[in-house]
């Protein structure tokens, strides 16, 4: 059951009225019992946004464009896999059925980004699309936590010329940043901040030579707080989760 927010009456304090988008112009309610309520709600909804596995999968599909050209002009798909990159890579080619080059992606750390935070009560009003509704509706939630998430993208290759393929593309998507879209958002971005020279590798007992390169990137994106939806009447409730939601 939604939470009924009651208009004020009487109040002619306007520090004490907020506006929330609605269908009523008239429409206001108490900045303080808003934040009360949608508290009440936040703590109460366990909700698990899954920020950390949708931008992995993002980070991905964003590389998983890049080929590279043998000296007869035929492409060859460059594999890309999550893995620890401590992992030798013989297992890495052995457990994924793949050959070289590959390019395998870690999750490092998480650090907060102070300079872009908000203080924890602030309201977020935004309008989102409903493919179900078809048409737009109102939510409101509290500030999403932003934070930096550093992930190591580690290039396998054979060959140097395979190397210098695959980083040129890897470096243009970078202008000065790269977008990471997920469905908490379009505008997500991406840094590229350093690239490390590895090394060459002898897989397993055989002769081939493995060259590795390392580069981090910096995926500067929130993670959400629970979203509920503002009726035309002034309710608020839970989102429910058949809603596809898109930022319109």
């Amino acid at each position: 059951m939604g939470i009924f927010i009651p208009t004020p009456t009487g109040s002619t304090d306007p520090s004490s009225v907020h506006d929330i988008p609605s269908n009523n112009d008239n429409f206001k309610t108490r900045e303080l019992e808003v934040r009360k309520q949608i508290s009440e709600m936040t703590k109460a909804s366990h909700n698990i946004s899954s920020m950390y596995k949708e931008t992995l999968r993002s980070v991905i599909a964003s590389f998983n464009d890049i080929v590279t050209i043998d000296g007869d002009g035929k492409e060859k798909d460059v594999k890309v896999i999550v893995a620890n990159p401590e992992r030798p890579v013989a297992k890495l080619v052995q457990e994924n059925n793949i050959t070289l080059p590959i390019i395998s992606v870690f999750k490092n750390i998480t650090d907060n980004d102070q300079k872009r935070g908000r203080y924890d009560s602030v309201l977020i009003h935004e309008k989102m699309w409903s493919d179900e509704k078809q048409r737009a509706i109102r939510v409101v939630s509290f500030a999403p936590r932003p934070v930096n998430i550093k992930y190591n993208l580690n290039v396998w290759t054979k060959y140097v010329e395979d190397m210098d393929q695959i980083l040129e593309q890897i470096r243009i998507k970078f202008n000065p940043e790269m977008n990471i879209p997920t469905k908490f958002g379009t505008l997500t971005k991406a840094s590229l901040e350093s690239e490390s020279l590895l090394g060459a590798f002898n897989v397993a007992d055989k002769e081939d030579r493995v060259i590795k390169r390392q580069l981090e990137i910096i995926v500067r994106t929130y993670i959400p707080n629970p979203r509920f939806l503002v009726t035309s009447t002034g309710r608020i409730e839970e989102l429910n989760t058949e809603y596809t939601i898109y930022e319109k």
